[in-house]
């Protein structure tokens, strides 16, 4: 299993076209076959190690821009959303404005109308004026035949005076409301016109925040394809690790059980921050899953304290298998068979202190935790798989 191991790491540095390097380190017996495969494995790591930091680092980058990109394109939708919501405010404004307008129009043609027939009714009252007189109380009394017909004729005289008096003060008081009403209107109609503008103001930013918007998703599709064809590769390097813990697991499961492991009960490996959970994530190197609303699937739980934080066996078992290098995006890993179908996975580790074929306890120290692989800073990529099949680690963990 360490020879899968030193294939893994040495075809990394054949593919990649990276000059060995020698690595100072003890001289090994010729017959010590497990120190001699060892140092191969850490020449392959140290002759790698130097491009597997490129790639990281392009990894990482790509994501990154990536994710603003992503960022960009949401607030640019949110822009255009609260545009058109405008702009349908707008228009609601603009429609009751217009009716507005209609009905004030149509007020102004009524009070027009009866302001013709009220000046109608004043220009003949003063024809009558003019043709016979304003009455003399002197000659009503004269030629009243009783006192009663006086007092009859002179309140009807009074009631004749007071009647033109309210006529000519209506008259004035519609006038002034005829005025104020197409000074509404104007007011009105100067509103629409700047709705109007405002929309053509609007419509035109809607427009500009959608060719940018288009231009944001071209980049970020650009970027997709850069991290699919990443990504791809990963996903084909980590079905033969999959298929080979796999196997490996059936190979430890009976001798891992005998320890005492596989009760499906497990220990943090470490404590700390947790920087991404299990399942569907925007991450799009992550392996792709179709049943993803975001497309892609993150296998552990990501924990990130200090650089350098020991890293504990979750469960006693069997380590089964122990990389260095780029290994399928995990970088420096190991893994551990607990027996009943139990496995966990410890992944982008600085440092690794147990061997194939030994046995831990839980709680044990296997190594520190680092930021080898696709990784985009110091973390723990933790995996509890059950007969091959990804669990989700908080549901094991104590809390």
């Amino acid at each position: 299993m360490l020879r899968f191991t030193m294939l893994l790491a040495a075809s990394i540095t054949v593919v990649m076209g990276i000059a060995p390097t020698p690595v100072a380190g003890a001289t090994c017996a010729p017959n010590d076959t497990l120190c001699l495969q060892l140092q191969d494995a850490k020449q392959s790591q140290a002759n790698a190690n130097l491009k597997l930091q490129d790639i990281q680092q392009s990894l990482a980058d790509t994501q990154t821009k990536a994710t603003q990109t992503r960022t960009v394109i949401d607030q640019l939708k949110a822009q255009i959303a609260g545009l058109q919501a405008k702009i349908a405010q707008g228009q609601t404004r603009l429609r009751t404005t217009e009716r507005q307008i209609q009905l004030t129009g149509a007020e102004i043609s009524r009070q027009e109308a009866n302001l013709q027939v009220r000046q109608g009714l004043l220009a003949r009252r003063i024809r009558v004026l003019d043709q016979h007189g304003s009455a003399d109380y002197v000659e009503l009394f004269v030629t009243s035949r009783s006192f009663s017909e006086l007092i009859d004729r002179v309140v009807t005289m009074q009631t004749i005076i007071e009647s033109d008096q309210r006529l000519v003060e209506s008259l004035r008081q519609q006038r002034d409301q005829i005025k104020r009403l197409q000074q509404q209107q104007q007011d009105e109609h100067d509103q629409v016109a700047a709705m109007l503008k405002q929309q053509q103001d609007e419509r035109a930013q809607v427009e500009q925040t959608s060719v940018t918007q288009a231009q944001a998703l071209d980049y970020f599709n650009q970027l997709a394809t850069q991290l699919d064809v990443q990504r791809k590769q990963v996903e084909a390097q980590k079905a033969v690790i999959d298929a080979q813990v796999a196997q490996l697991q059936t190979q430890f499961d009976a001798q891992a059980k005998t320890l005492g492991g596989g009760t499906g009960h497990f220990a943090w490996p470490e404590r700390g921050p947790i920087t991404q959970l299990f399942g569907c994530t925007d991450f799009l190197a992550e392996p792709y899953d179709p049943n993803c609303p975001t497309l892609h699937f993150h296998s552990g739980l990501d924990i990130a304290p200090p650089f350098g934080t020991p890293v504990g066996a979750a469960d006693t078992g069997i380590v089964s298998l122990v990389n260095f290098g780029w290994g399928g995006g995990y970088g420096n890993y190991v893994v551990i068979s607990h027996g009943n179908g139990y496995v966990t996975l410890y992944a982008h580790l600085s440092a690794i202190d147990v061997s194939v074929n030994q046995a831990v306890k839980q709680g044990q120290q296997i190594g520190a935790e680092g930021s080898t692989g696709f990784s985009t800073g110091p973390h723990l990529h933790f995996e509890i798989r059950l007969n091959g099949a990804y669990q989700n680690p908080l549901a094991y963990l104590p809390p």
